[in-house]
């Protein structure tokens, strides 16, 4: 890895060159280049070889903003990949600058030789009595909300998958005893007696096929956690998956009993815990309550879903459409991915109507609605535009 500062003069050509290249990025194409250029003269250019790393999540580095120039990094965690930047602009490091503090969760590597742009983060550091702040804090808040829209419109483009009323809820327990497993299971029987209870014996078994089954809660006991890693490392690996679908979980566990082991816990995001070996009351209580705020939680994701439904067909309503087109339009100039758009309406349905009735009307249109939803693809939408007019 080499690493050199950008202290050139305001006149320099190559100054200019990098200060296109990120301009042309989908987060500072409003920013002047003047601006951009005070900036990377701030800065510091780092060279990377191919499989070099340029964050280590178990290492102590600064905070620092990292715009990719060009190349292509991978970001992972624990071996898994989760993302990839390999376009002009792309950044990292913008929490840990938002935090002040070291905060990687995840490694970055280059994946062929590329270079970055390091800005410290000194330079977008603001004093919460300060009446003015620099451009530097101006432009790190704008590419924020710029991140936060293009954020917000690949989970519009995510939301087409709506979760049905009738789904039966799946329940994992993660439990090496086998007495532990059959008092949970039993228990869980009593409470919560639509659930779908999968008993996972060892760790290796559930690390095998962690997402063949999509948990709505995920019971857990990592005492018994054998394995390479160490046993915080396998819990954290587990609230990964977990995370990935949002699925809640609750440690059963001797581990429970040391204070700093439940506050590594509540940081994870852990829903609830409880200590071995405990009252059948106790286990009672705590299942219950997991079992009120999962309801209480589709309670609200179906308020949402009814919010953007029109009733009367069961496709999105104009609203709905209104958000996914903006959020197409928002993407494309990035991502590219070409997209189809189909307007239809209902011939001669005035006459249809005035000669049967409004009530025969709605039944074809609610017709209509059932055989686009049983035509379109994951990831489509149907939408009634009004009246007897549609978008797929």
């Amino acid at each position: 890895m080499q690493r050199k500062p950008l202290s050139f003069p305001k006149s320099s050509p190559e100054l200019d060159h990098y200060a296109d290249i990120i301009r042309s990025g989908r987060y500072f194409r409003k920013i002047s280049k003047s601006h951009l250029k005070e900036m990377l003269r701030q800065s510091d250019l780092i060279t990377l070889n191919a499989d070099e790393y340029l964050i280590r999540k178990d290492q102590n580095n600064p905070p620092e903003l990292i715009v990719l120039l060009e190349g292509s990094l991978a970001v992972t965690s624990e071996a898994q990949f989760i993302m990839r930047l390999n376009n002009p602009g792309d950044l990292v490091g913008e929490l840990s600058v938002i935090a002040g503090e070291s905060n990687h969760f995840a490694d970055v590597i280059s994946e062929e030789q590329s270079k970055v742009v390091i800005f410290p983060y000194q330079l977008f550091k603001a004093a919460d009595d300060d009446t003015e702040v620099s451009v530097a804090y101006l432009v790190f808040s704008h590419i924020l909300a710029e991140k936060l829209k293009h954020a917000t419109a690949q989970s519009l483009l995510k939301k087409n998958v709506r979760s049905q009323k009738d789904s039966s809820i799946v329940i994992g327990i993660l439990e090496t005893d086998k007495k532990s497993r059959a008092l949970i299971s039993s228990t869980l029987g009593k409470i919560w007696n639509k659930a779908n209870v999968i008993q996972i014996e060892s760790f290796q078994d559930f690390l095998e096929k962690p997402f063949e089954n999509r948990f709505d809660l995920l019971i857990v006991d990592p005492e018994n956690i054998s394995g390479k890693k160490s046993k915080n490392d396998s819990i954290q690996k587990i609230t990964d998956i977990c995370n990935s679908f949002s699925a809640p979980i609750m440690v059963i566990s001797r581990f429970c009993r040391k204070e700093e082991n439940r506050i590594f816990l509540a940081e994870l995001g852990v829903k609830d815990f409880l200590i071995k070996p405990f009252a059948e009351f106790d286990l009672q209580h705590a299942l219950t309550k997991l079992r009120k705020d999962h309801y209480r939680q589709k309670e609200l994701e179906q308020v949402v879903i009814e919010a953007d439904t029109d009733k009367l067909t069961g496709l999105a309503n104009r609203r709905r459409l209104d958000e996914f087109l903006d959020a197409l339009v928002t993407l494309f100039p990035e991502e590219k991915q070409s997209f189809s758009l189909i307007m239809a309406d209902v011939d001669h349905f005035k006459y249809y109507n005035d000669a049967h009735g409004h009530q025969m009307g709605d039944i074809v249109l609610s017709s209509i609605g059932s055989i686009l939803k049983s035509r379109i693809r994951r990831g489509d939408l149907a939408a009634r535009f009004g009246g007897e007019e549609f978008v797929v």
